[in-house]
Parts: structure tokens; C-alpha cells; sequence
């Protein structure tokens, strides 16, 4: 049976600066590369450099350190949370991602509400809430590419049971399980060349040689990878998202630029707040009448843009109602996808 993790309480858009500052600071300390260590030692993790567990922890945490302290903020409301897990399957070339598709080069985005999970070897569900992203130090590329960092809760639960079973006391255990541990959990790790649509995935035990034109990931931080796509797109300029900007306060904004850490506000994505003129669509994207209202789950259009609107880029497109408004409503297992931006002709 699946033992359901408590419910995930995100801090506000006004502490995510905080959280991210502790996350920095946590991978520079020996409890962060011990874990690191050990979990390199057994063969877990996707990306993991040619060396001893003990040097390969260091060089991880310093790369991923970098990243942190030089990321964009994001904050993912719970409503364009759902929106994104929605949306993403209908990624169809959910690998083709370009350095202009990201909303910021560095970032760390947090999500309201768990973006993915998986489930443990003892049952135990995890919650993926956040992701960090950048460049990296330990892949050589002639065209560069982005490493991908997944965050997930900390089970403090379990680290306190394990003290305990070592024999430390309740109290020792409770102090001992936040003064080592973070508020999130280094999970899983992907890099991604640039335009890349080849996967390797995760090696076996010793680790690997990282093939810089091909992506290299587990079968779950492919799908993650997906989600973690939508999630960019939605945080970009579009019509059905705005982002606004929560200005770290004045001391929290010093701290952090003596700690060499990035000090912009962090950008809230959360639903527009413009309404909406087209809640039912009468036609379909063919052209063809429909004598029927159905429902068109969320999904990612390619819109043209550019000189002679020769090039394309996607965007989101809010679920909606297809069809006239005294039509009968059908409900089916289907999931209308469209893709492409609708003709002059068609609409």
C-alpha cells in the first residue's frame, strides 16, 4: 500500500528567496556531501562524474551551489500548477528545447503544488515540488547544453526514525534531522543538449562518460523533464498567464548579495486576471461545424511569430468548452490536442 507523504505546504512567494538561500548553503556543507556520497556509492543518481563517491559529491554540489546562488526565482501557483501537468502530455516534441524557450538561463522554480511523484522502495510516496536549471562545469559541449536539478520534500519523518533507531533521543533527533537537512532533497538530475531528441538513460553501477550531444536521463526525469517543459512555456509572455514580481525586502536583498547570490524579485506565474472573451469556441480547428459541446483539455499551440511569421513558438491554451452553447454536451476518453496555430481561412 502507498503511504501518502503529508501534504506539501509551500512558503509563500515572500520566503522563496529564504528557501533558496538555505538550499545554497546546505549543498556546501559535510552533511550534503555525505548524502551525496553514499548515494553515489550505491549507484543512485542519473548524472555521475568519473571518480571516487567522495570526490564526485563535491564536484556535483559545487556545480549545482553555482547554479542556486545565480538562479531566477519562480513561483508556480497551484492553479497554473495543474494547468502545467494538464497541458505537458500534449508536448509532442517535448525534447526539442532551445536556450530561448527558457524563461531566465539559471532559475529555480517552485511549485505550489507537486509538479510529480514517484513512489519509494518502501512504499512511500515522494513529491517532486521544485527544479533548478543552468549551465554546468562538468559536461564539455561545442553547442552547451542545460543540467536539471529535481527537488523533493524532505522526508524528516524518516531521518528522524533512522536517529532514532541509531539511539538518539526524540529531542536529538528532531534537532539533529533540520540542523543536517535542507527543506527540499536533491532527487534526480538530467543534462540536455541544446535541440538534442536522442536519450541515453541512467547507466549502470561506476557511472558514465556523458555523450554532450545526447540527453541523458532515467525514465522518470523524462516525463519530469516534460512537466518541467509546459511549466517554462507557461512562465513565458502568453495570454492566459501573468507574472508579477515580489521584491525581496530590503535586509533579505542585502543578505543575499553579500552571500554572491542573485537578488531579483521573484516572479509569480498564476492565471491572468484578464477576462476571457472566447469561454466557447463554436467550430473546430479544421473548420468543420460541430453539432456538439465537448471539452478541450489544456494543450500547447505553435504559433507563428516573426519576420513573415516564418517562425514558431509555443504557447499555452486554456482548457475550454468546444462547440454551440445549446448543443448537447458530450464527454468522451478522447484528449483534443491542437498543435498548430488555426489558418485565416479555417477560423
Amino acid at each position: 500500500m502507498t503511504q501518502r507523504p503529508a501534504d506539501w505546504s509551500p512558503p509563500s512567494p515572500r520566503e522563496l528567496p529564504a528557501l533558496r538561500e538555505h538550499l545554497a548553503e546546505y549543498v556546501t556543507t559535510w552533511p550534503a556531501h555525505l548524502f551525496v556520497a553514499e548515494a553515489l556509492r550505491h549507484g543512485r543518481g542519473t548524472l555521475r562524474p568519473m571518480a571516487s563517491p567522495a570526490v564526485g559529491a563535491g564536484l556535483l554540489l559545487e556545480d549545482e551551489h553555482r547554479r542556486l546562488s545565480g538562479a531566477q526565482l519562480f513561483y508556480v501557483t497551484a492553479d497554473i500548477t495543474r494547468l502545467v501537468r494538464q497541458a505537458a502530455p500534449s508536448l509532442r516534441d517535448k525534447w526539442d528545447i532551445q536556450p530561448q524557450d527558457l524563461p531566465a538561463p539559471t532559475g529555480f522554480m517552485l511549485f505550489a503544488e507537486p509538479m510529480a511523484e514517484y513512489v519509494r522502495e518502501d512504499g512511500k510516496r515522494i513529491d517532486v515540488v521544485a527544479v533548478s536549471w543552468g549551465g554546468t562545469e562538468l559536461v564539455t559541449s561545442e553547442t552547451g547544453g542545460l543540467w536539471v536539478t529535481f527537488w523533493t520534500v524532505t522526508d524528516f519523518a524518516a531521518i528522524k526514525r533512522l536517529a532514532r533507531a541509531a539511539g538518539a533521543s526524540a529531542v536529538e533527533a528532531e534537532l539533529a534531522a533540520h540542523q543536517q537537512n535542507a527543506e527540499l532533497t536533491w532527487d534526480n538530475e538530467l543534462y540536455l543538449p541544446w535541440g538534442s531528441t536522442f536519450v541515453t538513460v541512467a547507466p549502470g553501477e561506476g557511472g558514465r562518460v556523458i555523450d554532450p550531444t545526447s540527453i541523458a536521463a532515467a525514465e522518470t526525469t523524462l516525463s519530469w523533464l516534460q512537466t518541467v517543459h509546459a511549466g517554462w512555456i507557461f512562465s513565458n509572455p502568453n495570454n492566459l498567464t501573468e507574472t508579477t514580481e515580489e521584491h525581496l525586502p530590503r535586509t533579505q536583498r542585502i543578505r543575499a548579495e553579500r552571500a554572491g547570490h542573485r537578488a531579483s524579485p521573484v516572479r509569480v506565474v498564476s492565471i491572468s486576471r484578464k477576462p476571457s472573451s472566447r469561454s466557447v469556441r463554436q467550430g473546430d480547428p479544421s473548420g468543420r461545424t460541430v453539432s456538439v459541446q465537448f471539452p478541450v483539455a489544456p494543450f500547447f499551440r505553435r504559433q507563428p511569430y516573426g519576420p513573415g511569421s516564418q517562425l514558431r513558438k509555443l504557447i499555452p491554451i486554456a482548457g475550454h468548452w468546444r462547440g454551440p452553447l445549446d448543443a448537447p454536451v458530450r464527454i468522451t476518453q478522447k484528449v483534443n490536442v491542437v498543435d498548430t496555430a488555426p489558418t485565416p481561412d479555417s477560423r
